[in-house]
């Protein structure tokens, strides 16, 4: 008798994303198991094509002729790949986001799982050292990617061509470039299959006691558990101060969890930035948990997908992309720090990870809990309106409390003179931190050593020739001490030197704008020569455990202060810091984002959270132009249900999340004329179908064709269309429809994203 495949093609678009049946040969019939990839014959193509079989039938379906019917041609992969959840999960992602069912399955499994066949794997090293030491000295490098990539193997010697692209930011182009220059030696090595493995005998025995607090939340969670159904949603918001133990609660919760035979799942912003958390998981639980992160090489991602696909790990701990890794029979899933824009995917399948977690908690009957000092003023909304149960931690379990905080007046020390980026109580309270041998983390949320160069004279500003931003200044990344400074494009880093003189007017006084933590690394140096520096941005992270030698060099206090981006205020726990501060607390305000207060509310309290963790009091000092701004005296007191209370009336106002949804329509393209052609048939196409149908769409309102706040990136212009709708359902079949029947133009890109975190 024969049996059937339906399958879904795994490159496909969505003109033809739809359910096809094969015929499975009977040598396969054993082996084709639904989540299985299988190459298939399609059209007119002479090779097979990859494809996903998501079920089994015994007859065809009734519009299906059996003399159409072709067969499967073989299998891709030895036992199926993705379990009957992430199937389910794969359509509804199809009807939230603008993908199809191959894109979404793709999303969710490694690209190792289809790359990876033996042990070897291609890796560079530098041909010869000293020549591209030369070669930086000499600044003729035109690209900071190529500079990220030979600076990487100065320090590491070799290291596989997919880490580098993953630590730099570099296309493979980039890399071909460098070695046909005789810069870079490829070679194949031996990849090792082992994975780090934790030996029970590290496990810890000390576990705290938890506060009446924890203790209160905790119970809740373990109470929802024990009556949790697939079907339904058991959702908390743990909502704690810094410092109040949230993590505590997490792993308390997962151990009961274990104990039952279900399965956790912990979610975090970016596994690099939390080397903390990671170390008390694995010393809680040791060989049963598995951590999936983007630095993984791609071998050992194929054999920790494998580990977990085959139910060896009961616990799973990762970033974004860990909300899809396939255990089955879930009991708890945890969202930390829920308020952070790393779990929205940008790119490909924008989708958004808490959404998709609560997703998976309804189908498996899990709770599902967010954790977070600072929550997005939409997860806050929802414990008001019954969707999410409220845990409060309003207290930090050290005995010292919150640190105190003050907030400086940037007006005033500018009126006495005091032009430098340190009021003078700042620059006191560093001294007295150094006296006593604690720690301090300055926070400037902008890399590089100055905004831009301008021409004071006739107001030259030098932008970049590739996109529409302003070039940033900075130190050269290597050997700052020797070289000259260069200007960087933040977008497509693109690298050029500073001119001479104004090429508009003549006038050889160029003038920086706005200091970046280059900056501020060089003005503490100068104040304080003794002291011990870190830098962590970008510009310093981009080796494979770059994040995590910075953290662990300041946590054995190694040095002094750590200057930094928003990626020194993430969760960290440092017990020798008692003073924390915020630089330019105006630069996080007013950016045009939809979010732009909450998020400059939750990076200030976070930053303030990093102070006075252990058993010396903390201290907190904010500098800024605006001290009467709601968002820095909330921010100041950790006062986020003050600061919600004013945001929610703005956002109740505006129509903005979580009372209304808008959709992004982005088109691209390198001849500006056809972005703006194909932006105007889509935006016709949405009021045509607005006029249609009417009152369904009574409330919808849609912007004309513009350019978009950054109308070019690396040449290609960029026009976008807005739509808003109060509700999702609405919007999304507006948009989706609308795209679906705009006639494409070959040399437009076109994306849809709903609910963007980034407008610009």
């Amino acid at each position: 008798m024969s049996r059937y495949g339906i399958v879904y093609l795994s490159r496909a678009n969505r003109s033809f994303d739809r359910a096809w049946t094969y015929r499975i040969p009977s040598a396969l019939q054993d082996a084709a198991l639904p989540g299985s990839i299988v190459a298939v014959p399609f059209g007119t193509r002479k090779k097979p094509i990859n494809a996903y079989l998501t079920e089994l039938a015994d007859t065809l379906p009734e519009h299906v002729k059996e003399s159409d019917v072709k067969s499967i041609a073989s299998l891709v992969s030895s036992r199926p790949q993705v379990t009957e959840e992430q199937i389910t999960l794969a359509f509804e992602l199809k009807r939230r986001c603008y993908c199809t069912i191959g894109e979404a399955l793709n999303t969710m499994i490694p690209p190792a799982i289809l790359a990876v066949g033996d042990r070897e794997e291609h890796a560079a090293r530098l041909t010869d050292p000293d020549e591209a030491m030369d070669l930086l000295d000499a600044g003729r490098l035109r690209s900071m990617k190529q500079i990220r990539v030979i600076e990487l193997l100065l320090e590491h010697e070799s290291a596989s061509l997919a880490e580098i692209r993953q630590a730099t930011g570099a296309s493979q182009s980039v890399l071909r470039t460098l070695r046909q220059r005789g810069i870079l030696t490829f070679f194949k090595q031996q990849t090792a299959r082992e994975l780090d493995t934790w030996s029970d005998d590290a496990l810890t025995t000390e576990i705290p006691t938890l506060k009446p607090d924890q203790q209160t939340a905790f119970d809740a969670i373990v109470h929802a558990g024990e009556k949790a159904g697939k079907g339904r949603l058991s959702e908390f918001l743990l909502f704690g101060v810094t410092g109040s133990g949230k993590t505590e609660v997490y792993l308390r919760a997962a151990e009961k969890v274990l104990s039952s035979g279900k399965t956790v799942l912990i979610l975090v912003p970016e596994i690099a930035l939390t080397p903390q958390m990671m170390h008390r998981i694995v010393s809680r639980f040791g060989h049963r948990a598995a951590i999936l992160h983007s630095r993984l090489t791609p071998t050992a991602r194929y054999e920790t997908w494998q580990r977990i696909l085959e139910g060896s790990v009961p616990i799973v701990v990762g970033a974004r992309s860990a909300v899809f890794a396939p255990l089955r029979n879930l009991g708890l899933i945890v969202v930390d720090e829920e308020q952070e824009s790393s779990y929205k995917s940008e790119t490909m399948l924008r989708y958004y990870a808490c959404d998709v977690a609560r997703m998976r908690a309804i189908l498996n009957g899990a709770v599902l809990v967010m954790g977070s000092a600072t929550p997005q003023i939409s997860t806050f909304w929802r414990t008001e309106t019954g969707k999410s149960t409220l845990l409060r931690l309003p207290h930090r379990i050290s005995h010292q409390g919150l640190p105190d905080v003050e907030i400086i007046d940037m007006r005033r020390e500018y009126a006495k003179g005091n032009v430098t980026l340190f009021s003078e109580p700042l620059r006191i309270a560093l001294q007295e931190t150094l006296e006593r041998r604690e720690q301090a983390i300055l926070l400037l949320n902008r890399r590089g050593y100055s905004r831009t160069i301008i021409c004071p004279v006739c107001g030259w500003q030098m932008r970049c020739p590739r996109c529409d931003v302003a070039l940033a200044t900075h130190s050269h990344p290597f050997r700052p001490e020797r070289l000259p400074q260069k200007m960087v494009c933040h977008l497509c880093d693109l690298l050029t030197a500073v001119p001479e003189k104004c090429p508009a007017c003549g006038n050889d006084e160029l003038m920086a704008a706005g200091a970046g933590t280059q900056q501020v690394e060089d003005a503490v140096s100068a104040l304080f020569p003794e002291s011990r520096l870190l830098r962590m941005d970008q510009d310093t992270t981009r080796g494979r455990f770059s994040h995590r030698e910075i953290l662990e060099t300041f946590e054995r206090q190694e040095a002094d202060i750590l200057v930094g981006t928003q990626m020194i205020a993430k969760g960290h726990d440092f017990p020798n810091v008692t003073l924390s501060a915020v630089l330019s607390a105006d630069q996080l305000l007013g950016t045009g984002e939809i979010r732009s207060s909450e998020q400059a509310f939750q990076l200030m309290t976070q930053a303030a959270g990093r102070s006075g963790r252990g058993l010396k009091k903390g201290r907190v000092i904010i500098q800024t132009v605006q001290p009467d701004h709601f968002v820095v005296r909330t921010a100041a007191k950790q006062d986020y249900e003050t600061f919600y209370r004013e945001e929610i009336v703005f956002r109740r106002r505006m129509s903005y999340l979580p009372f209304g949804h808008i959709a992004e329509a982005m088109f691209k393209s390198f001849d500006e004329g056809a972005a703006e052609q194909m932006a105007r048939v889509f935006y016709n196409r949405v009021v045509a179908l607005i006029r249609r149908y009417g009152g369904t769409f009574s409330a919808t309102e849609v912007t004309e064709p513009a350019p978009a706040p950054i109308s070019k990136i690396r040449h290609r212009y960029r026009f976008r269309v807005m739509i808003s709708d109060p509700s999702l359902e609405s919007l999304s079949r507006l948009v989706f429809h609308a795209g679906d029947h705009t006639k494409r133009l070959d040399n437009v890109s076109f994306t849809l994203d709903i609910d963007s975190w980034s407008s610009l």
